[in-house]
């Protein structure tokens, strides 16, 4: 039979909040999706004015962007683009002297290996390919000079690879590019760097189309259970109205039967015809209740079934919305989690930073604020390759990580340099914990060819103060860092 009211009120409550989270994701996803639009529209822009051919292609890929088109529509848009790219670098090549080695082509960071630091470089160090031209060469070389790129075009190519980045398994590959954009390429390194943000862009757009529809495939099947769910109750409804009609008719049918004796009493001629008359109201009386027990049983009957089959639904729908609260709690949490090296990134900083500054606001305990930056980390990166340093990262915020109060906070906050929140520490005892988090870095061990790779770190801590406001804090420990670089670095320089 129909569950109590109470029970229907809750399950409604149930799937319209479960509907909510499924379309705010889903308008969540689409607003990434019309950022990365409108920014491959902006590189399309920046990259026009380097061969007739390409500039058709970037004006087709971007018509496409403006429209929104479905990604299947923008896949040979973006192989016809990628041609254009490939044509306008065939004439451009260098000739290369014997015993030069060209750039290395980009690679996404997950097709390279794990290397161990002792088999990074060779002996003599990393190898450069030397400027000269050979003598001996019949064809004029003409080298390709290295120049950053134009500032717009950078502009434009960060803030994709920002928007990137706020992936977890993009983060690794937007960084290593974004990294490169700060320096000098050669016109051909520059193409291929783009090229390569073109396809990541266009691998997160193929992503964002399939959640979304994966979001409609879900609304569109919790929208047909809570159709299911109003029917029932339409129909319990139904039912109830029947129910009181044909209980109105029984008492009908009862009443005139009763009344239809009482006139058969009074007008009887003789006893045996009373008899008789009695009789037969009687059975008529013991048919209509047959008939409205038949009635009831099998009204009774149609609703467990319909119970029945509405729970069932209301279990899939329960299993769906349990599954969909366990992704978006997922999603949520790696949001929040560098992956390289598995602790809190910006994003996470900046909300706790917010929490404990309204906490300290609110109750005054002593809170210390430190910036912690890795030293002469690009000559780790230089002389070993990328994912030495890496590995570095990795190391260094568990190390991190480990000195510190399940009740204190550490992040990577970008590149090299690492945040930390201590909560109910004063300045005296913060410098003497940073000390000792800065000994255990020094202390780690790297090796390069059996011989020691020496890691530091340099940190600049202070407390929040009355008068702070926003970042404040923060920025007075980030001065403090820059201070211990200065000083020498591996030491720690409280403000």
């Amino acid at each position: 039979m129909l569950p109590g009211l109470a029970q229907q009120d809750d399950w409604r409550r149930k799937y319209y909040d479960s509907l909510k989270a499924v379309e705010q994701e889903g308008r969540q996803r689409r607003a990434q999706l019309e950022i990365l639009y409108r920014l491959v529209g902006r590189l399309c822009l920046a990259a026009q004015g380097q061969s007739p051919r390409l500039d058709v292609e970037l004006g087709r890929l971007r018509d496409a962007v403006r429209r929104m088109v479905p990604f299947e529509e923008l896949e040979p848009l973006g192989d016809a683009l990628a041609e254009a790219v490939k044509a306008l670098d065939a004439p451009a090549a260098v000739r290369i002297p014997t015993g030069s080695q060209p750039a290395p082509p980009l690679r996404h960071p997950e097709e390279e290996g794990a290397h161990d630091l002792a088999a990074t470089v060779p002996a003599g160090g990393p190898s450069r390919p030397s400027p000269d031209i050979s003598p001996d060469a019949t064809t004029v070389v003409v080298a390709e000079e290295a120049a950053p790129l134009e500032p717009s075009t950078r502009a434009v190519l960060s803030m994709l690879l920002a928007e990137l980045g706020r992936e977890p398994h993009y983060a690794a590959a937007a960084g290593a590019l974004d990294a490169e954009l700060a320096g000098a390429m050669s016109p051909a390194r520059k193409l291929a760097v783009i090229e390569e943000v073109a396809r990541l862009v266009m691998q997160r757009i193929s992503e964002l189309e399939k959640s979304r529809r994966e979001l409609e495939l879900l609304m569109n099947q919790m929208i047909g259970q809570l159709d299911a769910l109003t029917r029932y109750l339409s129909g319990q409804s139904a039912d109830e109205s029947d129910r009181s009609s044909s209980t109105t008719t029984l008492d009908l049918q009862i009443t005139g039967e009763v009344r239809a004796i009482g006139e058969s009493m009074e007008s009887g001629a003789d006893l045996e015809q009373i008899r008789a008359q009695l009789r037969t109201r009687l059975a008529a009386i013991g048919q209509h209740l047959h008939m409205f027990r038949l009635r009831e049983e099998e009204r009774s009957r149609q609703a467990r079934e319909r119970t029945e089959s509405l729970r069932r639904r209301m279990n899939e729908l329960e299993a769906e919305a349990r599954q969909l609260q366990a992704r978006l709690s997922t999603e949520k949490r790696l949001s929040l989690l560098d992956p390289l090296t598995r602790i809190a990134n910006r994003m996470a900083w900046d909300q706790r930073y917010a929490a404990e500054f309204d906490r300290w606001l609110r109750f005054r305990q002593p809170t210390c604020v430190l910036a912690w930056d890795i030293d002469h980390f690009k000559a780790i990166n230089d002389s070993y390759g990328h994912r030495a340093g890496d590995k570095v990262l990795a190391v260094v915020a568990e190390t991190l990580a480990r000195g510190i109060r399940s009740t204190d906070f550490v992040a990577r906050y970008g590149g090299e340099e690492f945040v930390m929140l201590l909560a109910g520490t004063s300045l005296e005892d913060g410098v003497r914990l940073a000390n000792r988090m800065r000994e255990a870095v020094s202390q780690i061990g790297f090796h390069f060819r059996g011989q020691p790779v020496p890691v530091t770190i340099s940190c600049g801590i202070t407390e929040l103060r009355d008068g702070d406001a926003d970042d404040e804090a923060f920025d007075r420990a980030d001065r403090a860092m820059y201070r211990a670089k200065e000083g020498g670095r591996n030491r720690v320089v409280s403000a």
